[in-house]
């Protein structure tokens, strides 16, 4: 029997005995009794009340009679639609050259349904049956539907999918995803509005009090044959906890910019069908040290094009060329600061390089990175001086340290980067000098940094994450002090131990300590100060560094002993209490 012919046996409906002409019947008898009731005697209103109320008895009858034969006729559907099912599968057994073959995959995926729930996905053509054969009471079915006459080759197609697989199928397909960061809450002290001293030096916990967010949205354009092309944008600011408003471009705090615009295409380098090419507003990834807020990778771009994971020998290779054109004063103006002064626009290209993911020996990796920052000025802008600068540094990541995982790295910068090595607070190796892509002093120096940061199990439920910072540098322009020549060095510090109680929560302190000299023309700036927080936070996992949402509540004690660099105050003391909930998600 052909196919066509079986399914049209197979889904006829059993008529159901519905006594259509009775149901006519009572309303028009209704309708009949209702214009002739107003002039009737009350007997002829209880004897014609008493007929309707017997008809109505019959019709309530036979609905549920009706009823019972609905129940019954979806009974044989169902069973029909099953034996359809058998005898499919039947057919498909008989044309299939080598069931042996297909036996593994079942049990497989038997043994797969006893712990989750499963999802198949079936190709079919015109009018597709679902299979009920279900490996899981839970079975998730998607079917698609092709063309009409159009046949496919399933051949080596996974069909059967988790339900975790199911959804990054789905989200897959679909092509969009929307995802980001953002942290905030309430805080105070005991004098007044809180400020946050030195977070970069000594520690973020308990002592920031922002609103900064990253909203970052992604959608496939393009999927085919090992070719992939993704649209990405990414904005990113603060937004201020401190006031009700919080209106753009009206307070300091409230900022916003689009960091990334940029397109991603995977399968377009010849000879590296993995690797990923991007063109547009976007730079290789950051490297953040995330208990002091700074990177130690970062190249801020205005545009720019890169290719990622390049695999070459034992490692993989990034490499990118981006423009990030910086604000050069004029020649000098008297009584005007440097800052302050006219300038003109600069363009500047970086070039960088990174290989990693060099093995050393278990569950350590080796990364070497460079960057390269060449400034090109114009024929009518020979009359200022824009250095170029080097970054250099080089990453070693271990992994299953303790339970947890270190990264050491070792970094040398000069002339601008270099100088940005000395800030007291953020150390991000930029070439400008702040976010208003400003570039003024006068650059010589070269500067060296240590890096270590992670976290560690010191027992079943004692964790510690750490942030450490050693940096030295000669003859570098020094941002805080507005003054060349500077030598430096400082450490910076931050250890955060935690009891465990479980998976949701957690007790324990943080501590930071700073200390900073710069000397210049035979006088030296000392900066010193600590900090100490007690906090309990609400978690979903237990690592300190990697895992998100957390919600801590806490109570800070920082102290700053010195400020001959930053001339820093607490509202006119030399310390602060401060206390209050914050939250950190990413999503």
């Amino acid at each position: 029997m052909k196919k066509s012919s079986l399914n049209r046996q197979l889904i006829t409906k059993p008529k159901l005995n519905v006594k259509c002409k009775r149901i006519a019947l009572i309303t028009l008898l209704g309708l009949f009794y209702l214009p002739n009731s107003w002039g009737a005697t009350q007997e002829e209103m209880e004897a014609r009340i008493s007929l309707l109320e017997q008809k109505l008895l019959e019709l309530t009858q036979e609905s549920v009679d009706l009823k019972k034969q609905v129940i019954e006729s979806n009974k044989q559907l169902a069973l029909l639609n099953k034996n359809l099912q058998q005898q499919t599968q039947q057919q498909n057994v008989k044309t299939n050259p080598s069931p042996a073959k297909t036996k593994p995959k079942v049990q497989q995926a038997t043994k797969e349904a006893s712990k989750q729930q499963v999802a198949t996905v079936q190709n079919t053509q015109k009018n597709p049956n679902i299979n009920t054969t279900t490996i899981n009471s839970n079975q998730i079915v998607l079917v698609n539907d092709s063309l009409e006459g159009e046949v496919k080759d399933t051949a080596g197609v996974k069909n059967t999918y988790t339900l975790t697989e199911f959804k990054d199928y789905i989200k897959d397909e679909i092509g969009f995803s929307f995802n980001g960061y953002f942290r905030g809450g309430w805080s105070t002290s005991s004098n007044g509005k809180p400020k946050n001293y030195a977070e970069g030096a000594l520690g973020r916990f308990g002592n920031e009090y922002g609103g900064w967010y990253d909203l970052i949205f992604k959608q496939k354009v393009y999927d085919k044959d090992g070719h992939r092309v993704d649209a990405i944008i990414m904005v990113d600011g603060n937004v201020a906890t401190d006031k009700a408003a919080g209106l753009f471009n009206t307070q300091d705090d409230n900022i916003m910019q689009f960091s990334d615009i940029y397109l991603s295409t995977i399968g377009f380098v010849p000879g590296f069908p993995e690797a990923k090419f991007w063109v547009g507003k976007h730079s290789l990834f950051y490297n953040e040290i995330q208990m002091l807020d700074w990177k130690t990778q970062k190249a801020p771009a205005g545009g720019g094009i890169g290719i990622e994971n390049l695999e070459m020998g034992v490692g993989k290779v990034d490499l990118a060329v981006v423009r990030a054109d910086v604000n050069v004063p004029l020649k000098k103006q008297n009584n005007v600061p440097v800052e302050k002064r006219k300038k003109t626009d600069v363009d500047l290209n970086e070039f960088e390089a990174r290989y990693y993911d060099i093995p050393l020996w278990k569950d350590a990796t080796l990364g070497a990175n460079i960057r390269f920052s060449a400034p090109n000025k114009s024929k009518l802008q020979n009359d200022i001086t824009v250095k170029n600068a080097w970054l250099g540094s080089l990453v070693l990541t271990q992994n299953e340290f303790f339970g947890g995982f270190n990264q050491f790295t070792l970094q040398a910068a000069t002339n601008s980067v270099a100088a940005q090595f000395a800030n007291i607070n953020t150390n991000n190796p930029e070439f400008a000098a702040n976010s208003d892509n400003d570039y003024y002093g006068d650059h010589d120096g070269k500067a060296y940094r240590f890096v270590s940061q992670g976290e560690a199990y010191l027992s079943d439920k004692i964790i510690m994450a750490h942030a450490l910072a050693l940096t030295t540098g000669q003859d570098v322009y020094s941002y805080d002090l507005n003054m060349p020549h500077t030598d430096f060095n400082s450490i910076k510090s931050a250890f955060r131990p935690a009891y465990i109680w479980n998976t949701y929560n957690q007790s324990g302190f943080e501590v930071g300590y700073f200390r900073q000299k710069n000397k210049v023309n035979g006088k030296t700036y000392r900066e010193e100060g600590y900090k100490a927080t007690l906090y309990h936070s609400f978690k979903v996992e237990e690592s300190l560094l990697t895992s998100r949402p957390d919600i801590r509540f806490y109570l800070s004690y920082i102290k700053s002993r010195k400020n001959d660099i930053s001339k820093f105050d607490f509202n006119g003391k030399d310390h602060q209490i401060s206390f209050g909930v914050q939250t950190e998600v990413w999503y």
